[in-house]
């Protein structure tokens, strides 16, 4: 234990920060750390987390409404998804607080940012229901590239970078299960 408490407190003592807002320690790692002024990156993973919940809700609208000969298959298959998702929307919140920001949480919040596109009211046959979360999935993984080569290039910050790559490699394999479903 007094090891690792030495250890802790030379960490400490080796860590500057720049007047480029970048923790320098003294193994030459540095990690840029959004500041009040630079809220860029918690906006990007809060348009994500906009657009998961919003692609959860849209496959739990699903779930509760399919219809039809495959009903029981497609009901489970949905129920499966939306748990997933739901863990992926804690995922992410919990990204944003580890980099120092804060997840929105109200429906006022996820409207505003999201770009899932919803259809109130309609209630599409089974297989356009599986389509139209394919869909969601794809805009996702378009987004999540978007914010790698954002992260990659602006920020060196390998967690969000292997989170986010995480991230798309779940919905790349949620939006193969529903194609599957297609063919």
């Amino acid at each position: 234990m007094n090891n690792m408490n030495t250890r802790r407190k030379e960490l400490i003592d080796n860590t500057t920060t720049s007047r480029k807002g970048l923790k320098e320690v003294s193994s030459g790692y540095t990690h840029k750390v959004p500041s009040k002024g630079d809220m860029r990156l918690e906006k990007i993973i809060n348009s994500i987390l906009a657009n998961e919940f919003s692609l959860f809700v849209k496959t739990l609208n699903f779930h509760w409404n399919v219809t039809g000969p495959r009903f029981h298959s497609i009901h489970e298959f949905l129920e499966a998804q939306y748990r997933e998702l739901l863990e992926i929307i804690d995922d992410v919140a919990e990204r944003v607080r580890k980099i120092d920001g804060h997840p929105i949480g109200t429906l006022k919040e996820f409207q505003k940012l999201t770009s899932i596109v919803e259809r109130p009211g309609s209630q599409p046959e089974t297989s356009n229901m599986i389509a139209d979360l394919m869909l969601g999935h794809e805009v996702l993984q378009t987004q999540i590239k978007a914010a790698l080569e954002t992260v990659t290039g602006d920020y060196n910050d390998p967690g969000t970078e292997d989170f986010l790559a995480g991230l798309l490699s779940k919905h790349e394999n949620m939006a193969w299960m529903l194609r599957s479903h297609l063919d």
